[in-house]
C-alpha cells in the first residue's frame, strides 16, 4: 500500500480509481492500494471468516452506539492515528483475551495466599475467574480475581486450605466484553 504525501490532487479522496486501484483515508492520510479481486467462489473457511467479520462489524457498530463503551475504546486508541474506536471494538471481538502468566509463587494452598494473573489485552474484561481443581476436574475452590489499577494484572486470594498441592491444577477463565472466552491451566507441583 502506497502512502500519498503532499498531493493536493488526491488529498481527502477515497474510492476506486479505474479497475485496479483503491484510495483510502486513515488518520488524515491518503493511501493507494490494489483493488480487491471479486468473482471467485469462496471456500467454506472463507465463508466462515466473512460471517465472523460481519458479526465483529455489528459488534463494533453497537459498541459505538453506547457512549461509555465507545469512550473506553477511544481511550485504548488515543494517540494512534491509524486506529479508531470502531476498529478497536472490531479487533476486540476478533481476538480472544490472552493469559500471559499465571504466577503461583505466593500460592502454597493456604487461605490468604495470592494467585496473580497477567493478561495481554488492552481492552476491558468482563471477568477473570480462578478455580483450584483436583486432577480429575473436581473444583476445590473458585472465585473471581480482582483487577489492579491498570487492569493488566489480576489477583485471586485463596480461601481454602489444601495441605498437599501435588496433582492439583489452577484454571483461569477470562471473558472479555464481546464474549470471547480463554481458559488456561497450570498444574501444581
Amino acid at each position: 500500500m502506497a502512502n500519498v504525501n503532499l498531493n493536493a490532487l488526491v488529498d481527502g479522496v477515497s474510492g476506486k480509481v479505474g479497475k485496479k486501484l483503491v484510495m483510502r483515508q486513515r488518520g488524515g492520510r491518503t493511501f493507494l492500494a490494489s483493488a480487491p479481486e471479486a468473482g471467485r467462489e469462496l471456500s467454506e473457511k472463507q465463508k466462515l471468516q466473512r460471517e465472523r467479520f460481519r458479526k465483529a462489524a455489528r459488534y463494533g457498530k453497537a459498541s459505538m452506539a453506547l457512549p461509555d463503551v465507545k469512550a473506553e475504546y477511544e481511550a485504548v486508541v488515543k494517540g494512534d492515528a491509524f486506529m479508531t474506536a470502531y476498529s478497536a471494538a472490531v479487533a476486540d471481538y476478533l481476538k480472544a483475551p490472552e493469559v500471559e502468566i499465571i504466577d503461583l509463587g505466593d500460592y502454597h494452598g493456604q487461605p490468604g495466599d495470592v494467585i496473580r494473573i497477567a493478561l495481554a489485552t488492552p481492552y476491558k474484561l468482563q471477568s477473570v475467574k480462578v478455580s483450584v481443581q483436583q486432577a480429575n476436574g473436581t473444583v476445590i475452590e473458585a472465585g473471581d480475581a480482582l483487577a489492579s489499577d491498570n487492569r493488566q494484572e489480576w489477583r485471586y486470594t485463596a480461601t481454602v486450605n489444601i495441605p498437599v498441592l501435588s496433582g492439583f491444577k489452577v484454571v483461569i477463565t477470562v471473558t472479555d466484553r464481546p464474549g470471547n472466552v480463554t481458559v488456561k491451566e497450570e498444574v501444581l507441583a
